[in-house]
C-alpha cells in the first residue's frame, strides 16, 4: 500500500512540476521554414513591456519586448522561445547560456555592463514614483519620502531598487513581482513604488486610487536595452540593426501604442 501511495505521490509531483514548467515557457512559431528557436529571457510582470494576458480565454504572453523579440527572431530566421522567470535571475541565465538574449525593460547600468553587453536603447522612459492618491498632498518631494515612517517599494534586482537606496532614512521593500508591489501599495502596506512611467501609467489607468507623484527621480535620459552574452558582437549587430529599423520605420512607436492600449 505504501508503495502505491508513493507512486501516486511521485506521479502527482511530476504533473505539478511539468505544469509549472509549461507556465514559464512560451513558444512562438513565426515561420514554419525557420530552423530551430532562439531563446529569450524575460520577467512577464511588467506591462506594457511584457505580461500575461487572457486573450479569447487563453493566457498569452504579450508586450513591447515580446514584439521586439519576434522581430529579432525573424532577423535571425529563427522561431522564438521565451523563458519567463524572476527579474533578478535573468542576467545569470544569460551568462550561463540558458537564454540567448534578455528583453525585460532593462536599463543598461554600468554595473550590468560589467556582466553582459547591451544594445542601443530602444525605448526611453523616465522613472516615476507611484503613491496612493490620498497621500498626494503629503508625499510631495524627496524629503517627505525620505522619512523613517515611509515605506518605499521596488522590484528586486532592478534599477528602481538602486534608486530606492537613495532614500537612506526610509524603509525599503524589494519584491520580485511588480503586481505584488502594487497590491501592497493598494493595501497601504507600502507608501510608494518606483517604476518606469509606462508601467505606472498602466496601473493608474487600471487600479483606482493611484497617482504619480510630482517628484523627479533617476536619469531623465535613461531607457531600456537588449542584453546579450558578453562578447557576442555578431548577435548584437543584428539586434541593433533591428532596433534601427523599428525606430526609423515608425513600427516601434506603433508597437508601443498598441501594447499600452492592450494594457487598459
Amino acid at each position: 500500500m505504501k508503495k502505491i501511495v508513493a507512486v501516486v505521490m511521485l506521479v502527482m509531483s511530476l504533473v505539478v512540476l511539468q505544469g509549472c514548467g509549461q507556465s514559464n515557457l512560451h513558444t512562438f512559431t513565426l515561420d514554419e521554414s525557420y530552423d530551430g528557436f532562439i531563446t529569450l529571457g524575460t520577467s512577464a510582470d511588467y506591462a506594457p513591456y511584457e505580461w500575461i494576458k487572457k486573450v479569447d480565454g487563453k493566457s498569452e504572453l504579450v508586450g513591447i519586448d515580446i514584439e521586439i523579440a519576434k522581430e529579432i527572431a525573424h532577423a535571425m530566421k529563427k522561431n522564438l522561445k521565451v523563458v519567463n522567470k524572476g527579474f533578478d535571475f535573468l542576467l545569470e541565465d544569460l551568462k550561463q547560456g540558458k537564454v540567448d538574449f534578455v528583453l525585460a525593460g532593462m536599463t543598461p547600468t554600468d554595473k550590468r555592463k560589467e556582466e553582459v553587453d547591451f544594445s542601443k536603447v530602444y525605448y526611453e522612459a523616465i522613472q516615476v514614483i507611484l503613491i496612493n492618491e490620498k497621500n498626494k498632498d503629503t508625499l510631495i518631494d524627496f524629503e517627505s519620502l525620505n522619512q523613517a515612517s515611509v515605506r518605499i517599494g521596488a522590484q528586486l534586482g532592478s534599477i528602481q531598487q538602486e534608486l530606492a537606496e537613495d532614500f537612506t532614512n526610509a524603509q525599503k521593500q524589494y519584491i520580485q513581482a511588480i503586481p505584488d508591489l502594487m497590491m501592497r501599495l493598494g493595501d497601504n502596506q507600502i507608501d510608494a513604488v518606483i517604476v518606469e512611467k509606462p508601467v505606472a501609467d498602466g496601473y493608474v489607468a487600471n487600479q483606482k486610487g493611484l497617482v504619480i507623484a510630482d517628484i523627479v527621480i533617476g536619469d531623465p535620459d535613461g531607457g531600456s536595452a537588449v542584453a546579450v552574452k558578453k562578447g557576442d558582437q555578431a548577435f548584437l549587430d543584428v539586434i541593433n540593426s533591428v532596433i534601427d529599423s523599428l525606430i526609423t520605420s515608425g513600427k516601434l512607436e506603433e508597437i508601443v501604442v498598441e501594447m499600452i492600449s492592450l494594457n487598459k
